[in-house]
């Protein structure tokens, strides 16, 4: 009776293992996958193994950011449970401020977006905002100056240093707020 016992547990723990081996291989396919689908680079097969144990690529591709960012991105997803080495998550916010940063294609909002009405901060607000954004995701959103004063200056440190000085970040906050500042009630 006892070496029933122990062939009926020898079976079931075959079976798990058997399991966890089919889980293992499906999730290695999947991670090849999704790194065939990115930009050749150092980092590649990091982002696709690391990344799509919790989600899809599909949101990574969408985002554009600097190194700062996608620093902060990386960091927050270690803290999620991301397995990356110190190395391998400085070459994976490499990779990422490389191939999904400012002005690599920007994200689009799919808003409906119309031209900048002109003005002083115009031109700015074109040459800064428009590196990672559709600008139907500036020209939808009313915000007050000091909102926008935060959100400029919150993206220009993202994107990294020396990228708009302060008096640029004033300039396209007091543009962005006179032309889509919040509407009163």
């Amino acid at each position: 009776m006892h070496s029933k016992a122990a062939f009926h547990f020898r079976k079931h723990l075959l079976g798990v293992c058997l399991a966890l081996l089919s889980i293992s291989f499906t999730v290695r396919t999947y991670a090849q996958s999704a790194a065939n689908s990115l930009p050749a680079g150092t980092g590649r097969d990091l982002v696709a193994a690391a990344c799509t144990q919790c989600h899809g690529l599909k949101l990574i591709v969408a985002l554009r950011d600097g190194p700062v960012g996608w620093k902060h991105f990386v960091d927050d997803m270690i803290l999620r449970g991301a397995q990356l080495t110190p190395q391998e998550a400085d070459s994976v916010t490499q990779y990422l401020s490389k191939n999904f940063g400012p002005g690599t294609s920007p994200m689009q909002s799919g808003l409906k977006s119309e031209p900048l009405p002109s003005g002083d901060g115009e031109k700015l607000v074109e040459s800064h905002c428009a590196l990672c954004h559709d600008l139907g995701r500036i020209t939808t959103v009313g915000r007050s100056k000091e909102e926008w004063n935060n959100t400029v200056s919150n993206m220009m440190a993202r994107a990294g240093t020396n990228v708009a000085t302060q008096d640029e970040i004033l300039t396209m906050a007091s543009y962005l707020a006179a032309h889509f500042g919040k509407k009163s009630d």
